[in-house]
């Protein structure tokens, strides 16, 4: 038999009904059969034009004379993902929270997208483990509220004898990450550390080994990402995971998977760990939209356990309170449109993976191999990360030019070429003229991290748009060097 992927409102169902009665709506669905054959009519439309990839396909959104190589930074919103999200925009408004018929159809919508999350990241069960955020930086920053609020309510309530949880993370992480444990640091609330890390950009393991071994009782949480932003650099989170796990079970293990997801094998039983970041902006879905795995046995066990022993815990303490909405995890009125387009950008990840990596491998490759030939700029340029490339995401090139000015060079060719000379969530507005603290950290070469470029290919990359990138930056490069 062909294997039929899930489609929204369900449209692979025998029936509408059954998509109802499958989600618990019987009483509401003579009110809605109408809506709802409707909606399948429409999905099973839209299947038929999803049956062709877009891959490797230029898009009409872009800009002519301006070639897109910064999709670490964002994606364009990918058309099957608008179509997906159209009917809400369209037709579809309903509080999803209610029970009548313009209700349903976006309730319906939550449950199917949720169940796209679930299946990508390999969790068991959607309803208990997937929370929809607003973004990647506020489930950061919850995976380790949740960590630091079981630790609080395990320790002693003595003020005389009561220590800070301790978070160790690494130093190559997101802001979202740093930002946030020192912001926590200043207020008293948690100490935390972080874990240097090689000059390809891993965590070292054996200096994590030792800080495990240092705050042992006090180690709340883990924080690594599965891949850096900039370098591409791979982590080895299985190992931090493992280690973890081995010292103290009790250790809230989190990845942040913004980057990496779609990118390289995700999968939250095979990398061990309770928590699990993902953005949509990054994946080909809208801004202002991402998901928080968390593990529903380690926060039951870990509830169990302090109620059993006197305590009171609310896991979900940090996030909104309010409503009832994400099943009492987080309150306030579901945002069903950009649901539905990160439901749908997850699926067509999970669909396309391997012709994904493949593609935007061969794009990377040949964006490096053509800067390298380069008779003006050949012998200056170098990549900077890992030399294995199993250990580095595919799509992702931190290239150095020596003796050029990365950030002079993409503020004159901003009009020709988008790119980033750093991460662009927190690069400066002469377009990186700071070093980057990755690179810092890595240990970089002044001469070479002030002419590095992180260039980032995506499904919509093309041959023709890599030579022309090419060449504009040999333009460039080669004049300013010229001029020095």
């Amino acid at each position: 038999k062909k294997k039929k992927s899930m489609r929204l409102c369900f449209s692979t169902s025998t029936s509408p009904s059954s998509a109802f009665h499958h989600h618990h709506r019987k009483s509401n669905f003579r009110r809605t059969q109408k809506t709802s054959s409707t909606i399948v009519a429409s999905s099973e439309s839209s299947s038929k034009m999803e049956k062709t990839s877009l891959l490797a396909t230029p898009l009409k959104c872009m800009i002519p004379t301006c070639v897109y190589l910064d999709y670490n930074a964002t994606t364009p919103i990918f058309p099957e993902v608008c179509d997906e999200m159209l009917p809400f925009m369209r037709t579809h408004f309903g509080n999803p929270s209610s029970i009548h018929a313009y209700a349903v159809p976006c309730s319906v919508a939550i449950d199917v997208s949720r169940e796209r999350v679930r299946k990508a990241l390999g969790a068991t069960n959607g309803k208990k483990e997937i929370v929809f955020t607003s973004c990647g930086t506020e489930s950061d920053n919850r995976a380790i509220d949740i960590a630091c609020d079981l630790f609080n309510s395990s320790a002693s309530s003595d003020e005389a004898t009561r220590v800070l949880p301790h978070v160790i993370s690494t130093a190559v992480e997101h802001p979202a990450v740093l930002v946030y444990l020192e912001s926590e640091r200043k207020a008293k609330r948690l100490t935390y550390s972080l874990v240097p890390v090689n000059e390809e950009g891993a965590a070292d393991v054996e200096a994590f080994e030792k800080q495990l071994a240092e705050f042992r009782d006090r180690v709340c949480c883990v924080t690594i990402m599965q891949a850096n932003n900039e370098t591409g650099a791979v982590q080895p989170v299985r190992a931090f995971a493992d280690l973890a796990k081995a010292t103290n079970p009790k250790i809230l293990v989190h990845t942040d998977a913004a980057q990496s997801f779609g990118k390289v094998k995700l999968n939250a039983d095979d990398l061990n760990v309770d928590a699990i970041t993902i953005v949509g902006h990054k994946i080909g879905a809208p801004k202002g939209i991402a998901a928080l795995f968390l593990r529903e046995s380690f926060l039951s066990e870990r509830t169990k356990e302090i109620i059993s022993n006197g305590g009171n815990v609310d896991p979900y303490r940090s996030f909104l309170k309010g409503g009832g909405q994400e099943g009492g995890k987080r309150a306030g009125t579901e945002n069903v449109l950009h649901i539905v387009g990160l439901g749908k950008a997850c699926e067509i990840a999970d669909e396309e993976f391997d012709a994904f990596v493949a593609h935007t491998k061969r794009m990377r490759d040949l964006l490096f191999e053509k800067l390298k030939a380069s008779t003006k700029i050949g012998d200056r340029v170098f990549a900077n990360g890992p030399k294995d490339d199993a250990k580095r995401l595919p799509n992702t090139l931190s290239v150095a030019i020596k003796g050029v000015n990365a950030g002079a060079l993409l503020v004159e060719l901003k009009d020709q070429l988008a790119a980033s000379a750093g991460a662009a969530c927190h690069s400066s507005e002469d377009g990186g003229g700071a070093i980057s603290g990755v690179l810092l950290a890595m240990r970089l070469e002044e001469s070479l991290a002030r002419g590095t470029l992180r260039l980032s290919v995506g499904r919509h990359t093309t041959e023709e748009e890599i030579s022309r990138a090419v060449e504009a930056i040999e333009a460039v490069a080669s004049r300013q060097i010229e001029n020095k």
